[in-house]
């Protein structure tokens, strides 16, 4: 049996990825933080999911989570196929006011920890790329990898390190015929939108940026109650493990063209000024001019 570790599965996209995998008959090892997630899996999946406690920023959970994660297949004779890589979080803010321990802590685990578990499972992937279907790493990106918005740069710039490290380990990889894709999501339908902190908890609001944070914050928070649901994407998952030759990349957002493709065609000064107009960032002049 063809077994999948998905990190990141206790909510959102992580737990639609492990219940499509679950119904397409793959054995989901799926990586949770705290115990009560952990014992809420065990009950309430089938015997083909198995959990392990990880969180991605310690080196001693991920040696821990390698060595359940190998009794684990051995004991159902199975072998580890791919690494899904979603675990993730999002900050932000306006960098002018952000401190750098922001940048650190969004890096320490939407880059160096999700490298931290590939290389400790990356010897796993490749002993056993023996099979008709050659093993992959999917990395969870966002489209925010390639297209920047405002007042989230410790995000972006982690999602846009990470379309980096995906090409380059992609291609020293083919010298194993092991395959690395990144999925690029854009708003997704999850629980987080309803649970989001109210604008007025916002610490910058007594900024220059109380306007546009106001705005980027209305329209945020409802593009992702109107994202699509995420079991697209553990559909999608389901189906690049499915074939020898799927795209490096996948993009998944609602009104691509509007979000994801004209924003890449246009120059960036007018994608700036058009960002510029719609959150009310467009500089005014206080000079006066001449008596």
């Amino acid at each position: 049996m063809r077994s999948v570790l998905v990190t990141g599965v206790s909510t959102g996209i992580g737990k639609a990825i492990a219940e499509e995998l679950l119904k397409n008959d793959f054995f989901v090892i799926g990586s949770v933080r705290k115990k009560k997630d952990a014992e809420y899996f065990e009950e309430n999946y089938s015997n083909n999911f198995k959990s392990v406690i990880l969180d991605i920023t310690k080196k001693k959970d991920i040696q821990n989570a390698k060595q359940e994660v190998e009794k684990i297949l051995l004991e159902n004779k199975s072998y580890l196929c791919s690494i899904v890589n979603n675990s993730g979080i999002a900050l932000g803010g306006p960098v002018r006011y952000l401190d750098v321990d922001i940048f650190r802590k969004q890096f320490e685990v939407n880059f160096f920890g999700l490298i931290e578990v590939t290389k400790s499972f990356l010897d796993l992937l490749i002993d056993n790329n023996k099979y008709k279907m050659k093993n992959k790493i999917i990395n969870i990106g966002s489209i925010s990898g390639k297209r920047a918005y405002p007042f989230v740069a410790p995000y972006t710039s982690s999602k846009h390190a990470l379309e980096g490290f995906s090409d380059a380990l992609r291609r020293e990889l083919l010298i194993h015929n092991l395959d690395v894709v990144l999925i690029q999501p854009g708003p997704i339908r999850t629980a987080i939108w309803e649970k989001a902190p109210s604008i007025e908890d916002n610490p910058f609001l007594k900024t220059e940026y109380e306007i546009p944070l106001r705005k980027f914050f209305k329209g945020y928070i409802q593009m992702g109650k109107n994202g699509y649901n995420p079991d697209i994407i553990g559909k999608r998952v389901v189906k690049i493990l499915m074939t020898n030759n799927p795209k490096t990349r996948y993009v998944i957002t609602p009104q691509k063209i509007k979000n994801y493709l004209i924003p890449g065609f246009l120059p960036d000064r007018w994608v700036d000024r058009l960002t510029g107009k719609m959150l009310a960032l467009i500089y005014k002049s206080k000079k006066k001019g001449p008596k």
